[in-house]
């Protein structure tokens, strides 16, 4: 009787190796070899010693994603060869390895910028763990995933909100997370991680969309008022005021120094020249007099006109304090004399474009919301005549029955 034949065992190109560690930890990372060239990745997985409470069940997962991450590497070997194993090894990253990347890239960008990418890395995290996805590749990133993330914000929790456990995100915050995904996939496409954005293929409707009754501002009237109400720090008093005529940004009012303020050709009108920090963009924006007015005169040329504080929390809160004094009844931050200028600009006769290069806007939809706010002031200020003239009926009405 012949033998059976013996089947022949495939070799396969990535195996997953083991590495114990000083700390007792073991660490996996890839061993591949294809034609005589050999690699490795470390995968940044551990497994830990099992004597530990929950242990098996943590190795288990931790293994399940390393044969996941395996079987993607093979898949993109086969597509693409073993000399392309720097490009394959980048495509096929984890989305957190990615977003992690992305929120510390601080390069030329805001303290407060990267808080927002560390905060949308953490409610992808939130998601993932949600939809029991322990892993993500780069590669798996599609419509399907940011409209599952999108619907996941609609619902997600504020961890900030101390009073009410249960209260969700806002609109504002939900977009700005968004918003910030959206930065993140667009820089992978530019280092060629992923060959599109998928959140660009979403219908709109599918997306967040900027809320103007989340932009507060200052009516003109409002500020007028409060110009003559004292503040328990009058250099953030002067500071806003300055913002509400011009509109810069805090980090660029923080920095301003008379040698960035210059002569236009008529010689007489001044305006600031100043790089944007948000945006790294250059900005120039005429000064009006009553922008002037608050502009103290320096010795060095070099020192910033105004001496704030450092912390943007302790601004806000002077601020606060200053408005509440001035019987205003709104939520006013710093960032709100931006608003403001923006709302007064369109108020008073200025043409969208204008005030979306004044505001620094790079598209002018970025402008549209406070065009928004203005139309639906006007809408408001149109209802109250039909209010008025209801009353003096139904006042005279109530006057004829009487007699």
């Amino acid at each position: 009787m012949a033998r059976p034949k013996k089947s022949l065992k495939v070799k396969e190109p990535i195996r997953i190796r083991e590495r114990k560690l000083a700390d007792g930890n073991i660490s996996l990372y890839l061993d591949i070899y294809v034609k005589g060239t050999r690699k490795y990745e470390s995968l940044g997985l551990y497994l830990i010693p099992e004597s530990l409470p929950n242990a098996k069940a943590a190795n288990a997962r931790t293994r399940s994603i390393a044969e996941k991450i395996k079987s993607d590497r093979i898949i993109a070997l086969q597509d693409r060869g073993i000399k392309q194993w720097d490009k394959i090894k980048r495509s096929n990253m984890s989305l957190v390895e990615w977003l992690t990347q992305y929120e510390q890239d601080s390069t030329g960008f805001k303290p407060s910028t990267l808080k927002g990418r560390q905060d949308m890395r953490k409610k992808v995290e939130m998601y993932l763990e949600q939809e029991g996805l322990s892993y993500i590749g780069m590669n798996e990133i599609d419509q399907d995933f940011c409209r599952g993330f999108l619907r996941f914000l609609e619902t997600a929790k504020n961890s900030v909100a101390k009073k009410q456990k249960d209260r969700t995100i806002s609109k504002g915050c939900a977009h700005h997370h968004q918003a910030v995904l959206n930065g993140a996939l667009n820089k992978a496409v530019r280092e060629g991680i992923l060959q599109q954005n998928p959140m660009k293929m979403l219908d709109k409707r599918e997306k967040f969309q900027p809320s103007p009754e989340e932009r507060e501002f200052l009516t003109i009237e409002e500020l007028r008022n409060l110009m003559d109400v004292p503040c328990a720090n009058e250099q953030v008093k002067k500071a806003f005021i300055f913002s509400c005529f011009c509109g810069l940004r805090l980090s660029d009012v923080r920095t301003l120094t008379w040698n960035k303020i210059h002569k236009m050709p008529d010689g007489k009108t001044l305006y600031v020249h100043v790089f944007m920090q948000k945006t790294q963009k250059p900005l120039n924006v005429p000064l009006s007099g009553e922008a002037l007015k608050v502009l103290e005169e320096k010795k060095n040329p070099d020192e910033p006109i105004f001496k704030l504080p450092t912390s943007d929390a302790t601004i806000n809160y002077h601020i606060k304090k200053w408005v509440k004094n001035g019987h205003i009844d709104k939520a006013i931050s710093f960032h709100c004399s931006r608003h403001t200028f923006a709302t007064m600009m369109l108020t008073l006769g200025a043409d969208l474009y204008t005030t979306s290069k004044l505001l620094g806007h790079a598209n002018v939809t970025t402008t549209q919301i406070y065009s928004k706010i203005i139309d639906k002031k006007k809408t408001e200020a149109v209802s109250l005549v039909d209010e008025l003239f209801t009353q003096q009926s139904k006042e005279a009405h109530g006057e004829e029955s009487e007699d």
